[in-house]
């Protein structure tokens, strides 16, 4: 179990924007456990299968639901992203989805193109080294 928290904003001397969780033990060798990161909607309460993993914001609430049977094993990091702004990466995260789309489903062409050349300029503007 660990309460309700917000990631550190400085860990070692730079920014965290990013949380990872890599879960390690088989769900079903242990009971309770969840992942819980409150959402403007509600919980979301969050156990995956052994060797996946959750992205996401370090400015969340969450917590680990106590583990009632057997053993919870899982790795964490956080991660500084070059995009200091969530929207910010949010929109680049759906452009990035849209882009792979396109791809999939149409190969090369003057839209995905484009696409990508939409992408590269906004990371231009908006990256920090």
């Amino acid at each position: 179990e660990y309460g309700n928290h917000v990631d550190e904003a400085i860990m070692n001397g730079m920014r965290m924007d990013l949380a990872f969780t890599l879960f390690l033990s088989d769900p079903e060798s242990y009971d309770g456990g969840e992942l819980v990161i409150d959402n403007p909607t509600g919980d979301q309460e969050i156990k995956l299968p052994a060797g996946s993993a959750v992205l996401y914001p370090a400015t969340s609430l969450h917590r680990v639901a106590p583990v009632t049977r057997g053993q919870r094993l899982a790795a964490v990091t956080w991660i500084r992203s070059m995009l200091r702004d969530a929207g910010q990466r949010e929109i680049m995260f759906d452009l990035d989805r849209v882009h792979e789309i396109l791809f999939k489903r149409d190969g090369k062409s003057l839209e995905a193109d484009l696409l990508a050349k939409t992408q590269s300029n906004l990371l231009r503007m908006w990256a920090e080294d």
